[in-house]
């Protein structure tokens, strides 16, 4: 811990490790358990489900894998596979980007693998891997951003318990053309809101 605050406070520095099981979803670290599958994806040019960054060759897996975990440790954000349990596949991946400690705040994102989309697991991650963020790790706001044209996107957030609050006009580059995005958040009173009338 690093003591950023003042007298007798402290300031997290890294991810605790992370480990839901909800809706037949299990959302944890990616772990040399995950290599083989990895591997498989990869070769299959089947990336669509993998976090940005993640492995352009076969080769490249192992030392991806370790990357992640220093990632994490160093307080930088993290990136989670979601498995599902009854499969025992990886579906999709989801992860905390952009993290600022001393405001409390990072940012969401997640993908899942196009034959697997249409079955709940990103809403289900969105909104755990939210709830996680904001009281498991002391964060204050997670945000989520999500294309105006990628309807399924904005209805996850929605359905996850994100408040949406407004539109980043032309914040999105996709190589060709700019995008308005739509920007939602997750605050702890949302958690909290959710409990007292859940």
């Amino acid at each position: 811990m690093r003591d950023d605050l003042g007298p007798g406070s402290t300031l997290p520095t890294m991810f605790a490790p992370v480990k839901i099981i909800s809706g037949g979803l299990e959302i944890r670290e990616f772990g040399p358990q995950d290599a083989t599958q990895l591997a498989a994806f990869v070769a299959a040019d089947d990336r669509t489900g993998l976090p940005p960054g993640s492995p352009q060759t076969v080769a490249d897996v192992d030392e991806w894998l370790t990357g992640l975990s220093r990632q994490r440790l160093a307080g930088e954000g993290v990136r989670l596979a979601m498995v599902d349990t009854a499969e025992g596949e990886i579906v999709g991946s989801i992860g905390l980007r952009d993290i600022d400690w001393r405001a409390g705040r990072g940012e969401i994102g997640y993908g899942v693998r196009a034959s697997r989309r249409g079955r709940g697991y990103a809403t289900t991650a969105a909104r755990e891997v939210g709830r996680w963020a904001l009281t498991d790790c002391g964060m204050r706001r997670i945000q989520l951003r999500a294309r105006l044209d990628n309807i399924a996107s904005l209805r996850v957030a929605e359905r996850a318990g994100y408040q949406r609050e407004g539109t980043l006009r032309m914040a999105d580059w996709d190589g060709e053309k700019a995008h308005d995005m739509a920007v939602f958040s997750m605050i702890a009173a949302d958690v909290e809101a959710v409990r007292v009338t859940g």
